[in-house]
């Protein structure tokens, strides 16, 4: 989340949608994950499926950046800084 935030920070011309995408999946799994570690310390959800469609969504969301993010970048080149720090971002699962 926080290289993904530089990124849109530094950008002088606005960015592309993967990055925005980016930042939104990062930001739908910590809101998801506040969720899921409140429903596992006090078995309020446990019996629904909140949870697992949760899982099923972030996992979803992940994937789908991922593979667009891989999309976007094309052939790996590292000859600039803000390409150095896409691949990171996609290296180190952002």
């Amino acid at each position: 989340m926080a290289l993904v935030g530089n990124i849109i920070a530094d950008a002088t011309a606005g960015n592309p949608a993967i990055i925005n995408y980016d930042m939104f999946v990062a930001v739908f799994a910590m809101l998801s994950l506040f969720f899921l570690i409140a429903s596992a310390f006090t078995g309020v959800m446990s019996g629904t499926p909140i949870p697992l469609a949760l899982d099923i969504l972030n996992t979803l969301f992940f994937f789908c950046g991922a593979v667009a993010m891989s999309a976007q970048l094309g052939v790996r080149s590292c000859n600039n800084e803000v390409s150095s720090i896409l691949f990171s971002c996609l290296l180190f699962g952002y």
